[in-house]
């Protein structure tokens, strides 16, 4: 069994092929959303490097979201098509969730916390076995954290690109409630910090073997929130919005 995973809703697009054994390979886009250019030249020259050919393929997989609105566009549409043109079945992975299946947990049975920037003190959050993906403040994500985490006893390790924008407000925050960084919690390095294609294929292999599979058409974005332009549109705040009504 060959599972092309994909992903593409982080700063990076990068695109992994795992089986039984683990991941055989993958590759990285050098530049910051560059899915569209990227994705499908770096699935060519992985299957080619690691002797895969498109028929021996058994799943595609795909990080449905959240995370940029036009890369999660991007992925799922491309595993849509592999799926379809390869006669395959899907596999959707919440990007959440698959910050769980990185390799780096160097400091033993660390909580794994993955937040995404949704601006404005808002975040995509998970913290593993606390509390379920979704959109939540910063600080509600924290105080799960201060909390009942704490009172477990266990290390966190903190993932994605909330990382970059809150850095300094988590470490007050959790310092407040006596916890130390590099103690009690840990921030990824940037190296290993992001989404990336090989977690993703971790997880769809449990997904694989559990049949929680999709037909091509069955498989749908996440976005787990609207963009900000339709919030804006609704709520009447676009330009185009404010027009004078026509006679």
């Amino acid at each position: 069994m060959y599972i092309l995973a994909i992903e593409t809703t982080g700063p990076f697009g990068s695109v992994a092929l795992i089986n039984e054994e683990g991941v055989l390979g993958e590759l990285t886009s050098a530049d910051e959303m560059n899915h569209l250019k990227d994705l499908l030249p770096m699935t060519g020259r992985l299957l080619s490097h690691a002797g895969v050919g498109k028929s021996e393929l058994s799943y595609i997989a795909v990080s449905q979201g959240p995370g940029s609105f036009t890369g999660i566009r991007i992925g799922v549409a491309t595993a849509r098509a592999l799926g379809q043109a390869l006669d395959l079945p899907v596999i959707g992975v919440p990007t959440l969730q698959s910050f769980a299946y990185k390799e780096e947990r160097d400091h033993g049975e660390q909580v794994v916390c993955g937040i995404l920037n949704a601006r404005r003190g808002q975040v995509y959050g998970i913290v593993e076995g606390f509390m379920e993906d979704g959109p939540y403040m910063l600080t509600d994500v924290l105080q799960v954290i201060t909390e009942p985490v704490k009172e477990a006893g266990q290390p966190v390790i903190f993932y994605g690109d909330g990382i970059d924008a809150y850095e300094e407000k988590i470490i007050a925050i959790l310092g407040e409630a006596g916890m130390s960084l590099d103690r009690d919690f840990y921030f990824a390095p940037k190296e290993t910090r992001y989404q990336n294609a090989g977690a993703v294929g971790r997880m769809a292999l449990e997904k694989a073997r559990a049949g929680q599979i999709l037909k091509y058409n069955d498989l749908h974005p996440d976005y787990m929130r609207k963009a900000e332009a339709e919030q804006k549109l609704e709520a009447g705040e676009l330009p185009i919005c404010k027009l004078p009504k026509q006679e």
